[in-house]
């Protein structure tokens, strides 16, 4: 078994390379004729920005150099700055946790004057929790969809009519299992699956980080993949607020997750902040700030979203329980980014530059409201749809 310690060291010796050379910023020369602070010539221009969402998750600022600072008005007052390397070819932002945290400092970040990201790559890494069917403890998962699992209706599960499975239902709807008929939205988003196939192709020779502790935890679940060592795998985001767990609650937001992606998506992983992300990300496209296609979501799974057993009683400590996941989540984020942030780098002027054509009908697909569409038709289309969401007769 391999320690987080010395695989952690390694990323850090592999992620040396990476720290740029070649400034592009200005000497500022000060009264006495030495050199003082350097300054950056705006706006720039970074090929790749690195998103975290709490302080633990930032494994990129010492690693990468990303140490020059450019603080903005609007990001969280725990991270008022974005750091970059000396060529500002790679950023860096923590949003701050939550939806609303994550929605604002990412707004704030886009249409800030002082960047161009209309090239940029967004690489959002965090730790998550994990359906033990999708994967298990350390497993790094890549997301085609973020689905905003609790948005809708909720009662107590102990007045829910006695034929319910769920005191979650949709809004507009009249039971668990109908599909919305009142939308806001940022109800469910969808990535550039093509890219997603070219940056995990990068992940070929990757070794995970994993722990005697976490395996022995993990061994207690009598299925896979919940009890095998971590993988990489594609796998769905279930963002909520409010920290969740336990079968019952796991299977209504599946369910839901399905839902809202036709069938085609696949509950696997919980978080609190891409659909916020994603909707200050899709306003920005828009707005011509960034291109939505170039943006990539990977998670990496740090505790269970349900006990081994069916155990009812394990949901009462599910929060405090240790699992020994924490920190191989923590290490499995620089671990796999690393090869790709070196990938779209090495290879930018071949594959990068020019973008990663996204799957068929993504730009029609990319948000519950078609935002992006730009054929009259679909413009037309996108009317229609609002009109119907704002009278309560929308159906996806």
């Amino acid at each position: 078994m391999v320690s987080t310690t010395s695989i952690l060291a390694s990323a850090l010796a592999i992620t040396s390379s990476l720290v740029s050379a070649s400034p592009t910023f200005v000497t500022k020369t000060n009264d006495n004729g030495t050199s003082g602070k350097l300054e950056f010539e705006f706006p720039l221009k970074p090929k790749i920005m690195l998103i975290s969402l709490f302080a633990p998750e930032d494994v990129w600022t010492q690693s990468l150099g990303l140490t020059n600072n450019i603080t903005l008005p609007g990001l969280s007052p725990l991270f008022p700055s974005i750091g970059c390397n000396d060529d500002a070819s790679i950023c860096h932002m923590t949003t701050g946790e939550s939806e609303i945290n994550a929605a604002c400092s990412t707004s704030a970040m886009l249409l800030a004057d002082e960047f161009d990201f209309t090239s940029t790559y967004f690489l959002i890494g965090g730790i998550a929790g994990i359906n033990p069917y999708m994967g298990t403890t350390g497993s790094v998962g890549f997301a085609r969809y973020a689905v905003q699992v609790a948005l809708g209706y909720e009662i107590d599960s102990r007045q829910i009519p006695s034929n319910w499975s769920t005191g979650y239902w949709l809004f507009g709807s009249s039971q668990p299992g109908e599909p919305a008929t009142t939308i806001y939205g940022t109800e469910v988003y969808e990535l550039n699956t093509n890219l997603r196939e070219k940056v995990m192709g990068y992940l070929g020779d990757v070794q995970l980080n994993d722990t005697a502790e976490a395996a022995e935890y993990r061994s207690k679940y009598d299925y896979s993949p919940a009890n095998q060592s971590p993988q990489i795998f594609k796998g769905d985001v279930a963002t909520s607020d409010v920290y969740f767990a336990g079968n019952l609650l796991d299977e209504a937001f599946g369910n839901i997750t399905s839902l809202w992606t036709n069938g085609t998506g696949k509950y696997a992983l919980t978080a609190e902040e891409d659909n916020a992300i994603f909707e200050a990300m899709v306003r920005s496209h828009t707005a011509k700030k960034m291109d939505f296609s170039r943006v990539v979501l990977m998670r990496t799974a740090s505790d269970f979203d349900r006990g081994y057993g069916g155990s009812d009683a394990w949901v009462v400590t599910a929060f405090q329980a240790e699992q020994y996941g924490f920190e191989i989540a923590i290490a499995n984020i620089q671990i796999a980014y690393t090869p790709i942030i070196e990938g779209i780098l090495n290879d930018w002027d071949s594959t990068f530059s020019k973008g990663v054509s996204p799957q068929d009908e993504w730009l029609y697909n990319a948000d519950i409201f078609h935002t992006l569409v730009q054929r009259k038709r679909e413009v037309r289309e996108f009317e229609r749809m609002m009109k119907r969401s704002q009278v309560g007769k929308f159906r996806r």
